[in-house]
């Protein structure tokens, strides 16, 4: 049955009235109108979100519309024109990159680009051979020819040999031609006979034509070496004022450094002696080959023939020295010189050279000023038999003679004889003055004190003898004047005089090192642990072993060549375990010595210490006996500041360990 459809009425005119009734009256819509406005916003969503994505792309930078009638708009480019043009960008990056490569960074157009260098050793010792490296390289694109290099050499330098012939003297020389990348070096062979300290300068120049060029092109490098020393060492002692006419000496010393002696090395030398023009001097040598060491380290059993240290004359003021050599005891040359004549400022001058070929290469020097003193009366002052300047030692006794001696036509009468000794070493109170009188730093005597002085005649001489001690050793006398300074002076009529001409030698005496050695036997140690075997007493035909311990202490100066020895008695074997915290530590079975070759040792070394064992197995005719294990062991060295030898020596020690208060509880030494 069909249904008619109602048409509704709408009346849409405009309602005065509001408020609930006329909300309440409103018609609700049905399905149909519902969807129907659903679909309409749909729509206008749309709608907006199309004009949003064209305001997008029709917009200024601003975000405002653009006017699409003035728009240009531009035709799309074809890829593959797109792909040209990168292309062409890209190639322009590569080519610039390629220009700045060649230009600034890749050398190998750089015909100035060549690298060139000279090495050498930073120190050697003199006549030390060794090796100059030239390095040099071709980074170039260009074949480098027509290679020269130029060495110019330290003034001392002596040539031995090179890689490549030269083709002017010793330092031209003419180098294969270098191709690119390619890498080459020459070396040159010699050395330096210089002073000490000497610094030493090379340079090496380096010219070549690259490639087809016609300019030549320089390179140069340089390297300097230092002379730390001689491979040994040198002391001298000469006196500070001479007397014309009479007889003086100058003493040299040779001995071991730190830096042995090797081959090639100045194991043979001259000593050259100039004085100023007009001194008339005269020069002998009064002695040589003096060996003041006890030990060496030259082998026994070597069957190499040793070549004995020698000074032989070559020509006048100069003598010919050989045979230095590594494990050289230290040796002393003496020469007597005479001056005739006074000059004033007189000086002379003592060398150590080499010759080779016509030159002399000089190594060591010396200048000595001395006075020159013209008296009739002469007077000489000696301090231990020596009239030279020379080291002393804290706590030894200074031994002084005064010799006098009337050269002249007249007699002296009444004479007054001064010593005048400086120094706050000085131990004042121990002195033995020889009968005179002291009066400050001054010792006189006259005819009071001896007879002698009442009448000096012409060629009379005579002799005063006294006796000082230096102070030992005190940490309170750093800071003060270590040096004894001595000299001796005349006057006539009973009355001091003070001058030049009646005044005697000086002897300048610097203080050595403070150096001591403690030696110690014992069979238990500090800690009373037991470092010794066998029997105690010791029996007879049965083995007690004792640990020997060695302390050395040393103060003030540093010290050179410094070494202990222990002689063994001829019932005393060495039993090993040796310790050592410098140096090393040897037995010596020709010697039957145990040798502590100690060596350098600086001042901020303190202490040094060593041990080791020794045994003894007793014979029948020892028993009851207290046997001798160390007759004292001695120690030497030479002080680096004063040039003196120092020498110690331990007292002796017996089976009865003086040092080892455990072991003496029940142990009387004597052999049972």
């Amino acid at each position: 049955m069909a249904s008619a459809k109602k048409n509704k009425i709408i009346d849409t005119e405009k309602k005065l009235e509001s408020g609930l009734a006329s909300f309440v009256e409103r018609p609700v819509p049905d399905e149909d109108e519902v969807e129907d406005f659903e679909r309409a916003v749909r729509r206008e969503v749309k709608d907006r979100e199309i004009d949003s994505h064209l305001l997008d792309v029709y917009s200024d930078k601003k975000g405002k519309p653009v006017d699409v009638g003035r728009m240009k708009i531009k035709k799309k480019r074809h890829p593959l024109l797109s792909f040209l043009r990168k292309l062409s960008f890209f190639a322009l990056i590569i080519l610039v990159a390629y220009f700045v490569y060649d230009n600034y960074i890749d050398k190998s157009g750089d015909i100035s680009a060549m690298k060139m260098s000279l090495s050498g050793p930073e120190k050697v010792i003199a006549g030390e051979e060794f090796t100059y490296l030239v390095e040099y390289s071709n980074p170039t694109k260009y074949v480098l020819s027509e290679i020269e290099l130029e060495m110019q050499y330290p003034d001392n330098f002596v040539f031995v040999s090179a890689s490549i012939s030269p083709i002017s003297g010793n330092s031209g020389y003419k180098l294969p031609d270098l191709q690119p990348g390619e890498k080459a070096s020459f070396s040159v062979v010699g050395n330096i006979i210089n002073l000490p300290d000497s610094a030493n300068l090379a340079v090496a120049r380096l010219s070549y034509l690259p490639g087809s060029f016609s300019s030549r092109y320089t390179k140069e490098s340089s390297v300097s070496t230092i002379i730390s020393g001689l491979g040994f060492s040198v002391d001298f002692e000469s006196a500070s004022a001479i007397f014309v006419g009479s007889n003086n000496e100058l003493k040299l010393f040779f001995s071991e450094s730190p830096e042995s002696l090797s081959a090639g090395d100045l194991s043979d030398f001259e000593i050259a002696f100039s004085f100023k023009d007009g001194s008339g001097a005269e020069i002998d040598l009064a002695t040589s080959s003096v060996a003041i060491a006890s030990s060496t380290n030259i082998s026994a059993s070597s069957s190499e023939e040793v070549k004995p240290f020698s000074v032989s004359k070559l020509a006048p003021y100069v003598w010919q020295v050989g045979g230095m050599r590594q494990g050289m005891d230290r040796q002393e040359a003496v020469f007597n010189y005479n001056i005739k004549q006074k000059i004033e400022d007189f000086s002379a001058k003592v060398v150590l050279r080499r010759r080779i070929g016509e030159r002399d290469y000089i190594f060591w020097e010396r200048e000595i000023k001395p006075e020159l003193v013209s008296s009739d009366l002469n007077l000489t002052v000696f301090v231990n038999g020596s009239k030279n300047d020379q080291p002393v030692d804290f706590g030894k006794e200074l031994n002084y003679s005064i010799n006098y001696s009337n050269k002249g036509s007249k007699t002296y009468q009444d004479v007054v004889i001064m010593a005048v000794v400086s120094g706050d070493l000085v131990d004042w109170s121990s002195a033995d003055l020889g009968g005179g009188i002291k009066n400050g730093n001054t010792i006189s005597w006259t005819k009071n004190e001896l007879s002698e002085l009442s009448d000096i005649n012409s060629n009379e001489e005579g002799e005063i003898n006294f006796r000082l001690k230096m102070r030992p050793y005190d940490v309170n006398l750093l800071g003060q004047d270590t040096a004894i300074s001595s000299y001796a002076q005349y006057g006539v009529g009973g009355k001091a005089s003070k001058g030049e001409g009646n005044k005697s030698n000086t002897i300048n005496s610097p203080i050595n090192s403070d150096l001591s050695l403690r030696e110690e036997i014992r069979y238990f140690d500090n800690d009373n642990v037991p470092v010794g075997s066998g029997p105690l007493p010791p029996k007879v035909g049965e083995k007690t072993s004792f640990r020997v311990y060695w302390i050395l202490e040393n103060n003030l100066h540093e010290l050179r060549e410094a070494k202990a020895v222990f002689s063994l008695p001829a019932y005393v074997s060495f039993a090993g375990k040796e310790t050592t915290d410098v140096g090393g530590l040897r037995y010596d079975s020709a010697s039957r010595q145990i040798i502590w070759d100690i060596g350098l040792l600086p001042v901020s070394r303190y202490r040094a210490e060593a041990s080791f064992d020794i045994s003894i197995s007793p014979s029948d005719n020892d028993r009851d006996k207290i046997l001798v294990l160390s007759p004292g062991s001695s120690v030497s060295a030479i002080d680096s500041d004063t040039g003196g030898l120092i020498e110690r020596k331990t007292s002796a020690k017996t089976s009865k360990l003086e040092d080892d208060d455990i072991a003496g509880l029940n142990n009387s030494g004597r052999v049972q």
